[in-house]
């Protein structure tokens, strides 16, 4: 920080950030360089030393180009040297790096038109061979490298002009705001006092914008595989509030401040973790008041009827290992209903071939929303080992808030079964980020169940919704588990049955991510009609409901979490918070971003990167981040977000083999990801919401979310338990 302007533009790297393109380019011209002398000392064969005709011209051209790359090559480690000065916030060493881009871009100039003359007499047919073509390796070489400056130019720099303020009337932000003058910062008028960020862009008309343009460009590179047509919707503008508020005034910072603040991050986690120093976030000593005052608090009624209704909580070694066994049994209808795309991804070598083996299928009426080869059935039969008659309803069609789902039978377990998709599609993905507290008081009375005065994730509350009017509307549950039941609606829509044939059979609803919260508030829906009903959730979000709820719900809804499964202590709290501390690291920094880049490979004692929290200096960042925490405190003040947790009681399964290395990056040691790690090298306990409120930095935080992993750690810890 902050952004070089250049140009008249703001770019999107700061001055510290030109040492690996300094570097690279360095390493790039010096094979040049080398063959330039070796030609003009030793490999001419037929070219002279005459300025007045061609003959010459090869020796000339090839000799005149070592001080060309040479001045770049200074130029190079003048930035080199520049660049790793100074911290992030500290930057008025590197005072000189704009000067020195000046100087580079001329000089680029300079170099393609030396380097485009040279190309020029070489296709001219005028030189002598084979010395010509010494000419063309030093002329393209020149070409390429102004031609790799100038893709780096228009990435640093293009499409992002000096952000162009609408001074306010007062000219600076009152302190206390009126709700509709908090909207319009939020979504119209932007505040000339705001530092100009790359996370800066206040307008919601502009979030969604680019939410459109990133889901246009995904879709087109995608070839539609991963949905994306129906993205244009009234949600995208709920998201784009979401990012809207998320971002709003943010510091004057770039991307590559944003990396090496969660480097820190990691460092000072991965050292509280293993020095037992770790600290509490505000959400986490919000949580442990609010246990504290629920036992005092006014709860709804009809939560403490659906506490009431089931035995009390059996959370004893037993009891942990019957969840394991059922968790794992389970997962397979949850990683099914995901259809070929996952199959493949989690089968690599023998997935497509059962694929194209099985995929010859007839037609079944009941299958709705899958491809003209069957793939989708192909897939949810081979992951469950379920016959097609098993199958009673499946719909894999998928827009905003309406998922895929499935009603089968499992008669293993003698249960009827609905598994909800999780995440695949853009439309699923535009599904997570409608990230507000909705007000569950109408659904609760739509359909007589807890929930009133509660609140749930907008966009997966909206999911459940849907799947819970679907079933009604087709009458699946009720043929299957009710024989009074009456004629259904569309008998060719589900694979019929006598009304009450599996009675006997207990409800299952089951999902992983996206999918889990919504089977997790379905089980909620279903629970007044079916009160044998429980949910089985793989990684639900940790922003799904409000914490009474969610710890009303623990008698038949068991979440199960991965290792440091960033999706499961993802919310709107826990994103500030994280958003927090890594601001608070960056303004505490001691060390160049290069040197807080190294440590991704190995972490250092914070000590090492970090100035103590009371003894940092006041600097024009320290200002900036003072301001913003004001201001972000003014908007929580006028539109708070609301608490929301994981669903029902929680199983943790952690993973007990460590890195032998204290690094960030990614290779094939132990410790680094189901690739590279023995999957059996896990524990598991019974854990609780609190624990999930604070997002961990770890190298495994997105593996630990991908569904056949978490199908595999569960069917490896079950073998071991059968064992």
């Amino acid at each position: 920080m902050p952004a070089l302007v250049l140009f008249g533009r703001r770019s999107r790297i700061g001055s510290d950030d030109f040492f690996c393109p300094a570097l690279l380019q360095l390493i790039f011209q010096i094979p040049f360089v080398l063959t330039a002398v070796l030609f003009v000392s030793s490999y001419r064969r037929c070219s002279t030393m005459q300025l007045h005709n061609l003959s010459g011209f090869p020796f000339w051209f090839v000799l005149l180009a070592i001080p060309i790359h040479g001045f770049m090559m200074f130029m190079n480690v003048l930035e080199l040297h520049v660049s790793s000065q100074g911290t992030i916030i500290r930057h008025e060493s590197r005072v000189l790096m704009k000067p020195l881009i000046m100087v580079h871009f001329v000089w680029a100039v300079v170099m393609a038109a030396y380097g485009t003359v040279g190309l020029v007499f070489h296709y001219r047919g005028e030189l002598c061979w084979p010395d010509s073509n010494f000419v063309l390796v030093i002329a393209l070489g020149l070409l390429v490298n102004v031609l790799g400056m100038q893709v780096f130019a228009c990435c640093i720099i293009g499409g992002t002009p000096v952000h162009r303020r609408r001074r306010l009337s007062s000219g600076n932000l009152r302190r206390d705001l009126s709700r509709n003058e908090e909207l319009d910062l939020l979504h119209g008028i932007d505040d000339p006092n705001l530092p100009n960020s790359d996370l800066y862009i206040p307008h919601q008309e502009k979030w969604e914008q680019r939410c459109h343009q990133c889901c246009g460009c995904i879709q087109c590179f995608t070839c539609g595989l991963f949905g994306g047509g129906g993205t244009r919707t009234d949600a995208m503008s709920v998201v784009a509030s979401v990012f809207a508020r998320f971002f709003y005034g943010s510091p004057d910072l770039v991307f590559s401040d944003i990396i090496a603040g969660f480097i820190l991050l990691g460092a000072v986690q991965y050292h509280e973790t293993n020095t037992a120093t770790e600290h509490l976030t505000m959400r986490e000593l919000r949580a442990s008041r609010h246990l504290l005052a629920s036992a005092s608090s006014t709860i709804d009624f009809d939560l403490v009827q659906m506490e009431e209704a089931m035995r009390p909580l059996d959370q004893t070694n037993e009891a942990l290992d019957a969840a394991i066994v059922e968790l794992a049994h389970y997962s397979k209808y949850a990683i099914g209903i995901y259809g070929w795309m996952l199959y493949v991804w989690s089968h690599p070598w023998r997935g497509g071939p059962q694929l194209l083996f099985s995929c010859m299928k007839r037609h079944r009426s009941y299958v709705h929303g899958d491809n003209w080869l069957h793939l989708h059935q192909a897939a949810l039969q081979l992951e469950t080992s379920s016959a097609a008659d098993d199958i009673v309803y499946a719909d894999f069609s998928n827009s905003v808030c309406k998922p895929a789902y499935c009603v089968m039978l499992d008669h293993e377990k003698q249960s009827v079964v609905v598994a909800i998709r999780g995440t695949l599609s853009l439309e699923d993905c535009l599904t997570d980020a409608i990230a507000y507290g909705y007000s569950m008081d109408e659904v609760a009375t739509k359909y007589g169940c807890a929930g009133r005065g509660e609140f749930a994730h907008q966009g997966m509350l909206q999911c459940a919704e849907y799947i819970m009017d679907e079933l009604t509307r087709l009458r699946v549950l009720d043929m299957l588990l009710n024989p009074d039941a009456m004629p259904l609606p569309e008998p060719l829509a589900v694979n019929e049955c006598y009304p009450g044939t599996y009675a006997s059979y207990s409800l299952v609803v089951t999902g992983h991510s996206l999918g889990a919260a919504a089977a997790a508030l379905l089980a909620i829906f279903l629970k007044p009609k079916y009160p044998r009903v429980r949910c089985l959730a793989f990684s639900p979000p940790g922003c799904l409901m409000s914490p009474s709820l969610a710890q009303a719900s623990s008698t038949f809804i068991t979440s199960v979490v991965l290792g440091k499964d960033i999706i499961a202590r993802a919310s709107l709290l826990s994103m500030q918070d994280l958003r927090d501390e890594v601001l608070e690291l960056i303004g505490r920094s001691k060390v160049s971003k290069a040197a807080i880049m190294r440590q991704a490979l190995s972490w250092k004692n914070p000590r090492d990167l970090l100035h103590a929290a009371d003894d940092v200096a006041t600097s024009s960042f320290t200002t900036q981040l003072t301001n913003y925490k004001s201001m972000l405190q003014q908007i929580q003040d006028h539109e708070p977000i609301h608490e929301m947790w994981l669903p029902g009681r929680v199983v943790h399964l952690k993973r007990q083999v460590r890195s032998q290395k204290r690094g960030f990056c990614m290779c094939c040691r132990p410790g680094t990801g189901i690739c590279c790690t023995d999957r059996s090298d896990y524990d598991y306990g019974w854990s609780d919401a609190t624990q999930f409120l604070k997002i961990y930095v770890s190298r495994t935080m997105l593996d630990d979310h991908f569904p056949d992993k978490v199908h595999a750690v569960l069917q490896d810890l079950a073998k071991t338990k059968r064992a």
